[in-house]
């Protein structure tokens, strides 16, 4: 037979299945997500990867697929990388022969040039191998074909160590469109919970047969991305050490984290790769393997490591990039380990550092071309309003934990049916944020915001229309701003004596507050030494504004499950409330709890506003000040 060969790019959405019961209902599922399924048929693979003993071949950033077939032997070259979310694009080329050939006598084509480029006279030798039991469903609409559901149990082996796992692949067939393929990961994840996977098979295979830490591949992305002194930095020096033979403590030394952050990095990384790390903002990879690349590294980098850089000279615009960079690359640093969701800080990290940004905003507001922000504000928001939801329902639960841990252990579960309508909600609402984070959406904004940010302000002196000149350095605007935020706060001490002080009013003071402590961070690094206290002095009164918010909060979701039985009460016109309320006394007494707690934080507020009304803060804050 005569040699097959041809060049494509595969997208296709690839998925971990945990559990067995899961992997069978989707053998039988009819449809998804309005797509008819065909029935499944299996198929039994068996797979070798093929390289050089110099592994020229993953040094390129691609790997070499041998697969038998009946039509003979597949030989399948793929890009490594390429990941966004669940959807993973892969340069693909293939060839088939009638039987197995040196590369040498391959036909003429790009698979053969690009390997005998890469190998030279070197031969080709086993990688790895896995086994595999593939069932493969067709996805159509009507005559429309519109991707390949494949359904694979996977087994791999290393001396006498086996282990095996399930993934779900959705290949887009030439009729299938990345939105038909949007609207399939939106219904795996949120309909049925799975989970994306970063990994191709090969990397689970080479990871599980103790290959050496990095891939060739990797090493020179995580150089680039260990030039950042940032947390992605950081990660990327440990793991460069890592593969040097450096043992842990002397890692942890190297680098500044724990002995125990730095194997949990270790394994982290073996389960996700270059997934672990965000995705390039602002640069499209040159590689033709779809190898993600870090944003270039900053030409002088902040001796402080974790500053915006703001220099008193600077102008304002400037100024105002330098902070929404500095905490943008903080969002990005955090994406990571919030899709993962094991550490509920990272998404906390995540959504603070897009309040921030969008404090940053309303503070530089005069110094930017509003038309130009309107859409990085809007996105700034619909991330924060994600985030958010997950967000608030994590503090809930953390609460309730903390209440329930301090009652004898006969009590432990009279929140059950609380905590169920919880998990529900929380469940429906890190669903959405995961399918937000996927989504061309979220991707057009980091993009777009991202190239902005990459880009120094030009910021000539300006006249006023009378023709004075208008202050527009960092050290002649700050003051300006700092007492006019101070002011904001000080303003509220008339508001806040008598018995019946609205809860709302303090919510307000919360964000006032809010905004005074953000100026003051953002503009620390020209501002005096007294400006650290000054801070400390507003995260002490900040924090207790926000129990007394949450406390707010929880009795108002508490009530509404005691009337209705579930998480929140239901919308529109035929909303009626049931004749009789819910029987939960455990809830019932949560709440009553939760109200007390608020009584106590409204009495104790006095000595906690005292240092602004007594003047503490405004001493601090003018010394500070007066380093300008």
């Amino acid at each position: 037979m005569e040699a097959v060969t041809g060049t494509s790019v595969e997208i296709e959405a690839k998925f971990s299945v945990r559990e067995a019961e899961t992997f069978r209902r989707l053998l039988e599922v009819p449809e998804l997500a309005g797509f008819t399924l065909s029935a499944g048929r299996p198929r039994p693979l068996c797979d070798t990867y093929l390289d050089t003993p110099a592994w020229s071949i993953l040094a390129a950033g691609y790997v070499l697929r041998r697969r038998e077939e009946a039509e003979g032997i597949r030989l399948t070259l793929k890009g490594m990388g390429g990941v966004t979310g669940a959807v993973h694009r892969r340069e693909e080329v293939e060839l088939v022969l009638p039987a197995d050939l040196p590369p040498a006598e391959w036909p003429a084509g790009p698979l053969r040039e690009r390997v005998l480029a890469w190998s030279g006279e070197s031969a080709l030798l086993p990688l790895v191998t896995l086994t595999q039991t593939r069932f493969i469903r067709r996805l159509s609409e009507g005559e429309r074909e519109v991707a390949e559901f494949s359904l694979d149990e996977v087994t791999l082996s290393a001396g006498e160590r086996r282990t095996s796992f399930r993934v779900l692949e959705i290949e887009l067939a030439p009729a299938g469109t990345e939105a038909d393929l949007a609207a399939l990961v939106r219904a795996l994840r949120s309909a049925w919970r799975l989970r994306p996977e970063p990994l191709s098979k090969f990397e689970r295979a080479f990871a599980f047969a103790g290959g050496r830490l990095l891939l060739p591949y990797e090493e020179p992305v995580l150089q680039r991305w260990a030039m950042w002194a940032d947390r992605q930095g950081q990660r990327a020096r440990a793991l460069l050490a890592l593969a040097e033979g450096q043992g842990v403590d002397e890692v942890a030394a190297l680098t500044g984290l724990t002995v125990g952050a730095v194997r949990y990095l270790r394994r982290r990384f073996r389960q996700q790769r270059l997934a672990l790390f965000p995705p390039a903002v602002g640069e499209a990879s040159e590689s033709p393997a779809l190898v993600p690349v870090p944003p270039a590294p900053p030409a002088a980098p902040s001796p402080a490591l974790t500053r915006p850089g703001l220099e008193p000279d600077d102008p304002m615009p400037e100024a105002a990039r330098k902070v929404l960079a500095f905490h943008f690359q903080q969002m990005l640093a955090h994406e990571a380990g919030t899709r993962l969701g094991e550490d509920p800080e990272e998404l906390h990290d995540m959504r603070v550092a897009t309040r921030r940004m969008r404090a940053a905003f309303n503070l530089f507001t005069n110094f930017l071309d509003a038309r130009q922000m309107k859409p990085y504000l809007k996105g700034l928001r619909r991330a924060g309003r994600t985030l958010g939801a997950v967000r608030d329902l994590d503090v809930f639960h953390e609460k309730a934990q903390h209440y329930l841990a301090a009652l004898p252990p006969e009590r432990h579960d009279e929140l059950a049916p609380l905590l169920a309508a919880w998990t529900a909600e929380r469940e429906q609402a890190r669903a959405s944020l995961l399918a937000y984070l996927d989504s061309d959406l979220y991707r057009q904004f980091v993009g777009t915001f991202g190239e902005w940010l990459a880009h120094p302000q030009e910021c000539p002196p300006r006249l006023s229309a009378e023709g004075a000149p208008l202050p527009y350095r960092v050290r002649h605007v700050t003051p300006g701003l700092i007492y006019g935020q101070l002011a904001a706060v000080r303003a509220y001490d008339e508001w806040l004596t008598g018995p019946d002080v609205p809860l709302a009013r303090f919510h307000q003071l919360r964000i006032a507050f809010k905004g005074l402590r953000y100026t003051l961070e953002f503009f620390q690094e020209v501002l005096g030494p007294e400006i650290k206290p000054a801070i400390n002095l507003l995260k002490g009164l900040q924090d207790h504004l926000g129990d007394l918010q949450d406390a707010v909060v929880a009795s108002t979701l508490l009530r509404d499950f005691l009337t209705w039985g579930t998480w929140r009460p239901p919308t529109g016109k035929k909303a009626v409330a049931p004749a009789e309320p819910v029987i939960a006394p455990g809830v019932a007494a949560y709440l009553s709890a939760r109200q007390a707690e608020l009584q106590q934080l409204v009495a104790t507020f006095p000595p906690v506003w005292e240092p602004v009304r007594g003047g503490e803060l405004g001493r601090l804050v003018a010394a500070a000040v007066a380093a300008l």
